[in-house]
């Protein structure tokens, strides 16, 4: 691999870490019940994490990834330490990491619908905008926006009503797609 090459793998390793570290900071301190050998053993795991980084499948889970790294290490290190502090049952450990992942799958999965959420926005035009940012953004009661645009509240309850009808459809169909346009 090229000089440029690896500086733009190690580039694209500590971007992805640094997204990531304070979550396996949790997942090991959570493990270990102890701040400096979670401390120590993220050391340990971002150093394996970037020596197997050439392993890592682009477009997955980096995070995922990590804490899977962080388990083994976490394991070994309660394995070692077993006579002053003794192990609890394996699969509670497992179980902590499946929580951990299906926490952070869940977190995606809000993310992925508010990035879309936020792109369906932009389609509407800018009156039907403009009733979403007094209702949502500034808070404004359905009498005071009708007062603000001039309408009846009904109108303004039925406007409401479309914009929600047409964020709907266009997330539902976005989500469907797979895509986030």
């Amino acid at each position: 691999m090229s000089e440029s090459s690896q500086n733009n793998r190690n580039r694209e390793f500590f971007e992805l870490y640094g997204q990531s570290q304070t979550r396996i900071l949790s997942f090991l301190f959570a493990m270990v019940h102890n701040e400096s050998d979670a401390q120590d053993l993220l050391q340990d795991t971002a150093a394996a994490m970037l020596e197997n980084f050439s392993r890592f499948e682009r477009g997955s889970n980096f995070t995922a990834w990590g804490i899977t790294i962080a388990r083994n290490k976490a394991l070994n290190f309660l394995r070692k330490n077993s006579k002053s502090r003794p192990l609890l049952n394996p699969d509670l450990y497992t179980r902590i990491a499946e929580l951990e992942m299906s926490e952070m799958e869940e977190e995606e999965r809000l993310a992925e619908r508010l990035a879309v959420l936020k792109k369906c926005r932009k389609k509407l035009d800018g009156r039907d905008q403009e009733i979403l940012s007094l209702k949502y953004y500034q808070g404004y009661p359905m009498s005071k926006i009708a007062e603000v645009l001039g309408r009846s509240k009904t109108g303004i309850y039925h406007t409401l009503a479309r914009i929600h009808n047409l964020l709907y459809r266009c997330i539902q169909n976005n989500l469907a797609t797979g895509r986030n346009e």
